[in-house]
This record gives C-alpha cells, sequence and structure tokens, in this order.
C-alpha cells in the first residue's frame, strides 16, 4: 500500500489536509469521500527506506518458505480468522524481515484486503507459485489445504537442493584449496628458490623447473593484468546475460550442448511439473498456471517453450499436443502429460513425473559426483608430483655437486 497526501476542503467549507493509505489514488480518494467534498491535491508520499521493509538481495529460501506454509496450513486448518492466522506465524518467526512484512500483511488483511494482495504487495520477493496458489486458495475456499500443498512442494524442492548441495560440498572444497595451495606455491614459494636455481646455470636445471618458474615469473609480474582481464570477463559475461540473445544462447547451451545438459533438463522438467502440478490442484486454470510456470522454471529457453504452450492452448490445442511442436521439453515428460490429459488427471500425473524427475537428478547428481571424487584426487596427485620434481630435481643436482 501507498500512503498520499492530500488537500482539500470539508462538507462545511473548512480546508482539510491529511494523509492516507491505499493501493492507488483511486482508492485514495474514494476513502476520503466522506470526510472531503471537494479534493485540490492528492499525491504519493516519499517515504524513507527502511531496511526492514525493503531488504537489498533478501528473498525466502525453500526450507523458510515451506515451514512458513506448513504454519498456515496448520493455524487455518483449527478455525481461525485469516488475520489472526498471520498474526500468530508473524509472532512465531524469528526472521525480522519475515516477521515485519506478516505484521504488515496482517494489517491490510484486517482492513479488508485479500491475502494474496497483501503479499503481492509487501514481499515483492515472495515467489509468483506462492502468489497465485494463494489467490487461488482464497477465490475457492480451500486456502488451508493450498497451503499445505505449497508445503510439499517447497519442502521437496529445499530436500532436493539440500542433497546437491551437501554432495558437492567435497569436491567444491577440495577445489578451492587447491587453487589456494598453488597460487601460495607460485607467488611465494617457487621465487623463494629462484636465486638458489640461477647458481646452477640456465642450461642445468630440468625442463619442468624452467616452466614452473617461468609461470611463476608470469604470476608475478602480470597478476594485476589477470585480474583486470578476469573482471573484464565477469563484466562482459553478466552484461551479455542480461540481454535477450544472451539469455537464449546461455539458456540453449546449458540444455542442448552443455556437458551436463541432460541433468539441467532433466531438473527443468521437474520443476514445470511440480509447479503445473502444484497450481492445477490449487484450482488455476491451465492457461494462468502455464503463465506462472514460466516465470519460475529456471531455464529462459524452458521458459518461452511453456509460453508457446500457453499461446496454443489458448487457441484451444491440447496440453501435450501443443508441448510436442517444442524440442526443449523430454519426449517422455510430454507423454505423460498427454497420458494424464486423456485419464482426466492431470495434476496427479505432473506430481507423478515431477517425482521422478527430482529422483533422477539426484541419482544422476550423486553418480556424477562419485567420479568425480577421484578425477580430482588423481589431478591434484598429478599436480603435487610436478610440483616436487619441479623443486626437489635441482635440489638434487646441487647437492650432488658439493
Amino acid at each position: 500500500m501507498t500512503t498520499y497526501k492530500y488537500k482539500g476542503q470539508s462538507l462545511s467549507g473548512a480546508r482539510v489536509s491529511g494523509v492516507v493509505r491505499a493501493y492507488d489514488e483511486f482508492e485514495a480518494v474514494a476513502k476520503l469521500r466522506d470526510t472531503c467534498a471537494f479534493i485540490t491535491k492528492i499525491e504519493p508520499v516519499k517515504e524513507r527506506g527502511n531496511a526492514l521493509d525493503k531488504p537489498i538481495g533478501f528473498r525466502l529460501k525453500d526450507k523458510e518458505l515451506a515451514l512458513l506454509c506448513s504454519q498456515f496450513s496448520i493455524i487455518l486448518t483449527s478455525g481461525l480468522s485469516v488475520m489472526r492466522c498471520v498474526e500468530m506465524v508473524a509472532s512465531q518467526t524469528r526472521n525480522k524481515y519475515t516477521r515485519r512484512m506478516l505484521e504488515k500483511v496482517a494489517e491490510e488483511v484486517g482492513a479488508g484486503y485479500s491475502l494474496a494482495q497483501s503479499f503481492e504487495s509487501n514481499a515483492p520477493y515472495l515467489p509468483a507459485t506462492f502468489i497465485e496458489t494463494v489467490r487461488a486458495g482464497e477465490e475457492s475456499g480451500t486456502l488451508a489445504l493450498c497451503f499445505d500443498r505449497l508445503h510439499r512442494y517447497y519442502e521437496r524442492a529445499a530436500k532436493t537442493r539440500a542433497k546437491i548441495i551437501s554432495a558437492m560440498t567435497y569436491p567444491v572444497m577440495v577445489i578451492v584449496v587447491a587453487i589456494i595451495v598453488f597460487i601460495i606455491i607460485i607467488a611465494v614459494a617457487v621465487p623463494a628458490f629462484t636465486d638458489a636455481f640461477a647458481d646452477l646455470g640456465e642450461g642445468e636445471l630440468p625442463g619442468v623447473t624452467k616452466a614452473l618458474m617461468a609461470v611463476s615469473g608470469f604470476f608475478n609480474r602480470w597478476w594485476w593484468l589477470l585480474l583486470l582481464i578476469g573482471a573484464a570477463l565477469v563484466i562482459a559475461y553478466l552484461a551479455f546475460k542480461r540481454t535477450e540473445r544472451g539469455k537464449l544462447v546461455l539458456a540453449s547451451y546449458a540444455i542442448e550442448r552443455a556437458p551436463l545438459r541432460r541433468l539441467r533438463s532433466m531438473s527443468a522438467a521437474g520443476r514445470f511439473a511440480n509447479t503445473m502440478s502444484t497450481m492445477l490442484t490449487a484450482g488455476l486454470g491451465v492457461p494462468r498456471a502455464l503463465d506462472v510456470t514460466s516465470q519460475v522454471v529456471g531455464n529462459y529457453l524452458f521458459s518461452l517453450g511453456v509460453r508457446k504452450v500457453k499461446e496454443n492452448v489458448e487457441r484451444g490445442r491440447g496440453i501435450a499436443e501443443s508441448m510436442a511442436g517444442v524440442e526443449c521439453f523430454p519426449k517422455m515428460l510430454t507423454e505423460m502429460v498427454g497420458v494424464g490429459e486423456r485419464a482426466g488427471s492431470l495434476p496427479q500425473t505432473l506430481d507423478v513425473i515431477g517425482n521422478y524427475f527430482d529422483s533422477e537428478v539426484e541419482t544422476q547428481s550423486t553418480r556424477l559426483l562419485s567420479v568425480l571424487e577421484p578425477v580430482i584426487t588423481i589431478v591434484l596427485a598429478v599436480i603435487v608430483v610436478v610440483l616436487l620434481l619441479a623443486v626437489y630435481m635441482p635440489m638434487f643436482s646441487m647437492y650432488g655437486s658439493i
């Protein structure tokens, strides 16, 4: 809601002024009709930014959303009003941003606004899946069931993400430590031995030692240039990623030509199936469910594909028929959607196929990392052996000449 300041004339002819909170100017004017005969000026108040109201980069994680939806579902099932429910959830929330947001939502719900509208105006960082499911639950009178469905949706997403992160922690830590050790050796250890190696003469040094000294000298002399090049590449990548062509190129590469394209494709398909199942179960129509899914599916090419499906569905074609004309959708997903359409159980079928894709993503990730770990170990071992040979072979030569 926005705060508006106004000036006008009362029914008795006196000048009046003040502030009023509303979603837009039309609603503000409607609220002032009983007190103002004429409104001469009305404009929004430029409110000072509040870190609690508009946290930069803040968003709720899937685990936090799952807990929030679980609390809403349990309390609403007990029969309490929506406003009281929001107040109770706010009082139990530890996160100060979320608590402040819920307090504002409770205030607006008490003033007569819908829960979905209040969430949308006070928490723009909430995903479209959450907002639209809540809106559908209010319209159909099944708000508690919709929150329960959202709880299971976000809990499953949080578990999948947690398993992948847990599996990747070890190899990522090993690679980071290896890079740090390599930098220390190149920047500190090798220069310390350079003077001693120079006594042997350039022609007497082993080839691996000469190569290591050349690499060390290059990094120590041009490290600032490497940093500039790295920063320029990152900036160029981010700028390219923001363009329409950049989004399309990167998304196409991710699911068509990248080494992990199958994993990324299954992940996008699983998110599509889970989101569509949640939207349809909540009572949204197919076009609106497709519209919301296109916003949260993750891959930009997949998102464009979902929008094409929505356009064809609005023209009267079936979902599976529309998906068959889009290359990015896995064949299994398209066929299962067709089965669900023909059987009249599309939400249940999407839920099953979503579970399948999530399970496949988890299995493939675990299998990939089980292969990646020994490969990383072997590569690190080779690097360590090369570094030891480059340092110790000249030292053995020095000791042998004494």
